[in-house]
This record gives C-alpha cells, sequence and structure tokens, in this order.
C-alpha cells in the first residue's frame, strides 16, 4: 500500500501542511476558475492553524464578526443544518452549527472516497481486464474483471462518457492475432474478484438509480457502467452487468462468437493469457467522479481501495478500509463511517468538521490530493455546479450532493473581500428542490460576508 510509505505521525504531517499553506498560500485552481490568491501568514495565524488539521476548534474558537448570515440560516428551506467555515489564512472557525457530529453526507462522500484511493493505490494505478484461452479447449474464453468499470463497447473513433477508456475492440483484435481462424463455443465471464456473481446492490439504495441512470450494480467485471447508451451519463443501467458483459463481448467477436454460449464462473490457474486491456490512471476517474458525481467510479474506487488494504471485497469492509487508508492523514476519523463508496447510503456518517479538515489537507497540497481539488466542480463551469451558485462563477470550488434525505456542500470559496474559506454544509430530512435552494443561498450569503462572517 502507497500509505506504508509515510514514516512520520499523521499529526505532525498535518500540523506542517498548514503551516505550510499559511505561508506558501494555497494552490491554484483548475485552469477555468480564478486562482486562489496567497494569504499572508501571521503570529496568531500559526498559533492556531491546528484548529482546521485536527477538528480541535471549540466554541470559544469560533469567532465574532460583523457580518450575518442569521437570515439564511433561519429560511424556511433549512431543515436540520450542520455546518462550519473556516477561514484559511488565520484557521479561525467563523461559523458552526452542529459541525462536529457525524451524519450523512450524500456525494460529498467522494471527496473521502478519492482521498482514501489516493492514500492506497496512488494517482496513477490502473485496472487491468484479461482474457484467457483453456488450456485444453482453445474454444473457451475466460474475460476476467478486475474492477475496471470504463472498459467500452465504443468503436475506436468514438469516446463513452468515459474519455479515452480501454475499448473491447482491442482486446477482440488481441484474441484473432493470438488465435487465428478460431471460433468460440463458450464465454466465461469472471467477476469473482468481489464476490457477487451478478453484481452487489446495497440493501438502503433506492433501486430507481438503475432505471434513472445513476447507479449501476457493483460488479467487477462491467461495460461503460453498465449503461444502455455509451455516451449517455444518465442512461439507464441493467439488472445483470456481468451477463450483458459477456453478451456484449460476444457481439464484439463477429462470426467467431456466434455460436458462444456466455456463463458465469472463474478462470481456472492452468488457462493461458491470450489478451488484456488497461484503465486510464485513477486520477482520471476521480476527475470525472468528482465533476459529475459518477456513483459507479465512485463504488469501483471503494473496493479497490478495500482489497488493497486487505480488508475484503463486500461493502462491510469499506469502513475498516477507509479508516486504514487514511491513518496518516492526520485526521479525526472518529466521525466517520462508511456504508458505501458513493455516498448513497443514508448510513453513511461524517461531520462537516472532518470535511473541512479534509478540505483543508486538500488545499495544503498534501500527498496526492491536488487531484481531488482539480476533479471538484466549480460554479458556472460544466458539471454538477454549472447551473448554481451563478454569482460566484469561478470562485466556489465545491463538491454537491444529493440524496432523499438531505442536499450537501462543501469546497473553497474566494470571497470579494480576498478571502480564501472552507465550508461544509448539510441541509437534512426530507428534501425538495426548495431545500437545495435554500443551502445555496446559505452559501452565498457565506460567500458575500467572506472574511467577516460572524457565528449569528
Amino acid at each position: 500500500m502507497k500509505q506504508a510509505l509515510y514514516g512520520i505521525s499523521g499529526g505532525l504531517v498535518a500540523g506542517l501542511l498548514f503551516l505550510s499553506i499559511l505561508f506558501l498560500g494555497p494552490l491554484s485552481n483548475r485552469q477555468d476558475a480564478a486562482p486562489v490568491e496567497s494569504q499572508a501568514a501571521t503570529v496568531s495565524a500559526v498559533a492556531t492553524s491546528s484548529a482546521v488539521a485536527t477538528e480541535s476548534a471549540t466554541v470559544s474558537a469560533v469567532v465574532s464578526q460583523s457580518c450575518s448570515v442569521k437570515e439564511f440560516l433561519e429560511a424556511d428551506g433549512i431543515l436540520d443544518l450542520q455546518a462550519q467555515v473556516v477561514d484559511v489564512s488565520t484557521s479561525a472557525v467563523l461559523l458552526d452549527v452542529n459541525s462536529k457530529v457525524g451524519a450523512r453526507t450524500a456525494s460529498v462522500l467522494k471527496l473521502v472516497t478519492a482521498a482514501a484511493a489516493l492514500e492506497t493505490l496512488g494517482p496513477n494505478y490502473v485496472v487491468t481486464t484479461r482474457v484467457y484461452v483453456d488450456s485444453l479447449d482453445p474454444s473457451i474464453l475466460y474475460v476476467v474483471g478486475a474492477g475496471d468499470v470504463t472498459l467500452s463497447r465504443t468503436d475506436v473513433t468514438s469516446q463513452s462518457v468515459y474519455k479515452n477508456a480501454p475499448k473491447l475492440a482491442t482486446l477482440i483484435r488481441q484474441i484473432t492475432k493470438a488465435l487465428p481462424g478460431q471460433t468460440f463455443s463458450q464465454i466465461v465471464v469472471d467477476s469473482s474478484l468481489y464476490g457477487a456473481k451478478n453484481g452487489d446492490w446495497k440493501n438502503d439504495w433506492d433501486k430507481k438509480g438503475i432505471a434513472e441512470g445513476y447507479m449501476s450494480r457493483v460488479s467487477a467485471l462491467q461495460i461503460d457502467g453498465d449503461r444502455n447508451n455509451p455516451a449517455g451519463k444518465d442512461s439507464a443501467r441493467g439488472s445483470d452487468p456481468v451477463a450483458r458483459a459477456g453478451k456484449w463481448f460476444r457481439e464484439a467477436l463477429g462470426a467467431a462468437g456466434t455460436k458462444a454460449v456466455v456463463v458465469n464462473g472463474i478462470a481456472p490457474t492452468t488457462a493461458r493469457e491470450i489478451a488484456k486491456v488497461t484503465s486510464r490512471p485513477i486520477k482520471e476517474w476521480i476527475d470525472y467522479m468528482l465533476v459529475v458525481s459518477d456513483n459507479t467510479l465512485a463504488e469501483a474506487l471503494a473496493r479497490l481501495v478495500a482489497i488493497d488494504t486487505g480488508f475484503g471485497t463486500s461493502f462491510a469492509s469499506l469502513d475498516g478500509a477507509y479508516k486504514l487508508a487514511l491513518k496518516n492523514t492526520g485526521l479525526d476519523l472518529s466521525s466517520l463511517r462508511i456504508e458505501d463508496g458513493s455516498g448513497l447510503s443514508d448510513y453513511n456518517a461524517a461531520s462537516p468538521a472532518l470535511i473541512n479538515s479534509l478540505l483543508g489537507l486538500i488545499q495544503a497540497g498534501y500527498g496526492d490530493f491536488e487531484v481531488i481539488k482539480d476533479g471538484m466542480p466549480v460554479a458556472g463551469t460544466p458539471g454538477s455546479l454549472s447551473y448554481r451558485l451563478e454569482d460566484a462563477a469561478g470562485k466556489i470550488t465545491a463538491k454537491t450532493g444529493w440524496i432523499q434525505t438531505g442536499y450537501t456542500l462543501a469546497g473553497f470559496m474566494q470571497t470579494p473581500d480576498g478571502g480564501n474559506l472552507l465550508f461544509t454544509i448539510y441541509n437534512l430530512g426530507k428534501v425538495t428542490e426548495a431545500n437545495r435552494e435554500a443551502m445555496d443561498d446559505l452559501a452565498m450569503g457565506i460567500y458575500n460576508c467572506g472574511t467577516l462572517l460572524g457565528n449569528q
């Protein structure tokens, strides 16, 4: 594991990183957003820098300032609110509403998934899908999945939603070269890496995610995220991604696969490898996962983290895997509970203070975490913030979240007064679009107050 390379304590790492950000200034944002201005460190900022990194800020650390967002806090659309806002330049907590309590995060959890993946796997990790031929019967092929949900059936001149994804066509060319003239009687699809033969589904997930195209069943072998339309982000998914992968593989074989029967199975150790393709590096997965909130990629990354940390391959393995993956960051993980990698479950939990602490590490350039900020949506640009927070276009970079029981938002603000804020907001309850608008109004109120924001 990549995490084993870190030899110093997590707390020291977090403290040193926050000192460095205070003196050197934050990293620049993605290219289509204005860069964050450097902040000059002061003696008082150095003295309080640990407040962001370790969640140790207390009520007494909340500053009293002149700009109020009370009207937004008390708006009808605000339900069960949890929030925290931190001034990066001083580490002062400008707003705190029940911020230390773990609660459901919705897709803000994808920030944690990205961090865990970068800590264990590294940004350049790739996943390899392999094809084997039976050692005794060359008409039997084994297609073995290793967790790449981006493998695509699109032709070589077309793109799926996953840019430059590996192609079935590439596998077919390699098979044809290795076995010229061979026809096939059987295609064995092997998704055994995750255990579930037909793909896994969490009991508390809403099944409409399949029909509405925002989630596929979790499997080690699937093609185009199991979308009906490879180029449609929200295209409907199927009920058995492994069987559909076998079907599309057989079709890609053309005449050589016409009579082949697709069956589930496990490739024997005696089978001979004849073809393979590798995914794009997971830093590209993370970028797409964050900007459009792709749940299928999030669950794929979560399982890879669990496997890499040795915790297993099921949903139950994720909590321990994430906590081990993140142990060297210095984050206080006491509020963290991981039920899935995407944030779809109501039973995930992380406090706003923990998310802000993670944002602080991202801002400070900890490890490979700059990959996370590069992938986060920016107000006024394509992605899940394209039509929101329009008056702060290019100035707010944030991960959005929505489930039926809450809206969430967490990220960075470059405020009109030259400030640089970290913020996390949860608006929890049975939500409608009005509750999202109320949360966004609060975010804009915070943005307009900037560093003068008070906990009022």
